[in-house]
């Protein structure tokens, strides 16, 4: 696992013990993610998509390429084993790069003095780190507790009843997709 405060970020993914070099700035990252989750691109086309975040050589092994640059995304050598998977399709979004475009940009400024507009690069895990430990008093982690709350859990009625207004108006329109592993593998056939 990577420590943000004194390991190099990468700039590759590992397939096989072999290094291959992909793109790292963050608004490519949050492009692919939003890539995966449209529902208007084949996955026969988002896979051909996917292979341009390799810099160079890809992978001759198209379903480890693939799978690799999901690890790369969730950033999973910069989390605990487990952290940040999604691998069920039952997950409630908590967020959307695209719908809560405002509320990201508006926290980095806030909290970090970032303006994710005019900077001219950054590391998609340190985009993720700076992300991930956003005060929880911003706007977007308001939405995304309030979105991921389950109504079940609240016992007082007029405070179930609150929340639930709160979540309908917050509720993300588009519901996010995740590939599974056998969806990527239908995709090559």
């Amino acid at each position: 696992m990577i420590n943000v405060l004194y390991d190099t970020l990468p700039d590759y993914v590992e397939i096989s013990g072999k290094r291959y070099p992909v793109i790292t700035d963050f608004r490519e990252w949050i492009r692919l993610a939003e890539l995966v989750d449209d529902d208007s691109v084949p996955d026969v086309v988002k896979v051909r998509l996917l292979l341009m975040w390799y810099t160079g050589d890809v992978p001759e092994e198209l379903e480890s390429a693939i799978n690799a640059l999901g690890d790369f995304l969730i950033g999973s050598g910069l989390r605990q084993s487990g952290a940040g998977d999604c691998e069920s399709k039952n997950i409630t979004p908590a967020f959307s790069y695209s719908e809560d475009a405002g509320c990201i940009y508006s926290a980095f400024r806030e909290c970090y003095g970032i303006d994710l507009q005019t900077i001219g690069y950054m590391h998609w895990w340190k985009f993720q780190t700076l992300f991930d430990w956003l005060p929880e008093s911003t706007e977007i982690k308001q939405r995304m507790m309030y979105r991921t709350m389950n109504l079940s859990d609240i016992k007082d009625k007029d405070e179930r009843k609150r929340v639930k207004r709160i979540q309908d108006r917050i509720q993300l329109k588009k519901k996010r997709k995740y590939m599974s592993d056998f969806e990527i593998g239908d995709a090559f056939s």
